[in-house]
């Protein structure tokens, strides 16, 4: 489980939460200010309820782990903490609704902790508890029971997670990685543009003309799939070292291309990580999607708005995450 947290983090980044007057959208799903939740949890997706003291234990150990940057303290009156705030609560409620998605998916698919995996986290339960101050005991309000439940709710949601990454295919074509390095002139008006065209049809450097008239910074750029509309990258992906595209066009404006090098291998082999890493997310948008229209969610706004990051000094935890990796791994 060894940089999990991270990776996790990151992936449920895909589901920020989007406020609005009348709900919020966890999941891409509709999520009304209503009581359905319960009076003490933050939100309920389908018969699954978490409590503000699991909601509490994120937002600590996201302020503690994240609030710094070296030695400097983000939280200090000088930086724009209530912009901070806001940004960690959004972290954590859509790692929270992430998590407790991906637990429904683990009963309704029979995915279910083992006998070592449940040891595993009784033990951290109890490390992690023992760390804890009494400052800090007094204002997370939790005992061993709810550091092991919370502690479920994680290992089973990424037990789903790798269980799910196991299904990807890491087998990717070399038109699928293939980065192409290519002098690209881009206008945004029509004449320029049709001008540009004539003067390539009469035999001008192409370079020359990159650099009188266009509006970007970078004359050449390196490139892979899913950069351009479709429409352009069927035409450009089809070029051979030193030819000049035809005039192309998106919503933005014009756009030429001559290719420079057709197959970039070392940026290529790069890129294969990043095309792998883009099947898994969508994987677990599919995921997510799909379990958004199995069950109905509620949020406890009114809750959830009272429910702040405390940035008491002696508030310091920080290792909710660290102590659990050190007793599970994959």
């Amino acid at each position: 489980m060894k940089h999990f947290c991270k990776r996790f983090v990151t992936m449920c980044c895909i589901l920020a939460v989007a406020v609005s007057a009348c709900g919020c959208t966890i999941n891409d799903h509709i999520v009304y200010f209503s009581g359905g939740a319960g009076l003490f949890n933050v939100f309920k997706i389908g018969d699954l309820k978490c409590s503000v003291k699991e909601a509490r234990m994120y937002l600590t150990n996201y302020k503690n782990l994240y609030g710094h940057v070296g030695s400097v303290s983000l939280w200090d009156e000088s930086f724009d903490t209530a912009s901070m705030e806001s940004s960690i609560k959004d972290a954590v409620l859509s790692h929270l609704t992430t998590v407790y998605s991906f637990d429904l998916y683990a009963r309704d698919n029979k995915v279910e902790l083992t006998k070592k995996e449940e040891q595993a986290i009784e033990d951290a339960a109890i490390e992690y508890y023992d760390s804890l101050s009494e400052d800090e005991l007094k204002y997370l309000r939790v005992s061993e029971d709810d550091i092991e439940d919370m502690y479920t709710n994680y290992v089973l949601a990424e037990k789903v997670y790798f269980s799910l990454m196991e299904t990807v295919d890491e087998e990717v074509s070399e038109d699928e990685m293939r980065v192409m390095d290519a002098y690209v002139l881009f206008v945004t008006d029509k004449e320029t543009a049709q001008l540009v065209a004539d003067k390539i049809t009469w035999g001008n450097d192409f370079e020359t003309l990159v650099n009188t008239y266009s509006e970007k910074d970078k004359t050449v750029v390196s490139f892979g799939r899913n950069t351009y509309t479709p429409e352009i990258e069927s035409v450009v992906f089809q070029l051979n070292n030193g030819q000049i595209s035809d005039m192309l066009s998106d919503e933005n404006g014009y756009y030429f291309f001559q290719c420079v090098n057709k197959y970039n291998a070392t940026l290529s082999q790069e890129n294969k990580s990043n095309v792998i890493s883009e099947r898994k997310e969508q994987l677990v948008q599919e995921i997510l999607q799909s379990q958004n229209e199995l069950y109905y969610s509620h949020l406890n706004q009114k809750l959830w708005d009272k429910t702040s990051v405390n940035v008491d000094e002696n508030i310091a935890t920080d290792s909710f995450f660290e102590v659990l990796n050190s007793h599970i791994s994959y």
